[in-house]
């Protein structure tokens, strides 16, 4: 349209569930449609955001270059989606999208991840971190339920009424449609109703 200079450049996106649960499939809705978007990068992504929180610098200095953000995870070791809060108030105009399954097949997706090295490296680093080499995997099912539950929870309560959050089910073809129609409200052009297929299943399994 003629006046499409007019209208104001959208924020920055960042999606704040957990991997395994169509993050790469977000990423590609993304690049797809024109947009900039950063995906995990063999965990560079969140290191350099937990550099940024450990010495009080703004959160994305050095990866401020992108519209998309998606994965942004340590296994074990940092969750850079859990500073929500601080993405929010340091990035004002961003939106968060929150991506959500059926718990108990995500808890077996991560399980299974890598032919269960995830959970491995995982449940040896939680044990470091609590000084308990008794923990074992029921344990770390368990933490992962919880973990879940304490998240959505936190993102729920924090958004509450809020027009820059968005939840929606990746397994639910109505509520991928939903997330389309949320995006182009917010500004961004974004083509179809479904997430692009990513990964060697459906996007419910990807990364």
């Amino acid at each position: 349209m003629a006046w499409d200079w007019l209208r104001p450049k959208p924020g920055r996106i960042f999606l704040i569930g957990h991997n395994k649960c169509g993050t790469r499939s977000f990423h590609k809705l993304l690049r797809k449609n024109g947009y900039s978007s950063i995906h995990y990068d063999k965990g560079r992504l969140a290191r350099r955001i937990q550099a940024n929180f450990t010495f009080s610098k703004p959160l994305l200095d050095g990866v401020d270059g992108y519209c998309g953000y998606t994965d942004m995870e340590l296994c074990g070791e940092f969750y850079a989606y859990r500073l929500f809060p601080l993405l929010d108030l340091q990035y004002p105009g961003s939106c968060f999208v929150y991506n959500t399954r059926d718990v108990s097949r995500w808890v077996d997706s991560r399980m299974n991840h890598r032919k269960g090295k995830y959970a491995r490296a995982y449940l040896d680093r939680m044990r470091r971190a609590f000084d308990d080499p008794s923990l074992t995997l029921e344990d770390l099912r368990q933490h992962w339920e919880e973990a879940w539950q304490r998240h959505d929870l936190d993102l729920k309560r924090y958004f509450a009424r809020r027009s820059n959050f968005f939840a929606f089910n990746i397994s639910v073809p109505s509520e991928q449609a939903d997330l389309c129609r949320f995006l182009r409200r917010r500004g961004y052009r974004i083509r179809g109703k479904v997430l692009p297929h990513a990964g060697a299943r459906s996007a419910s399994d990807a990364g």
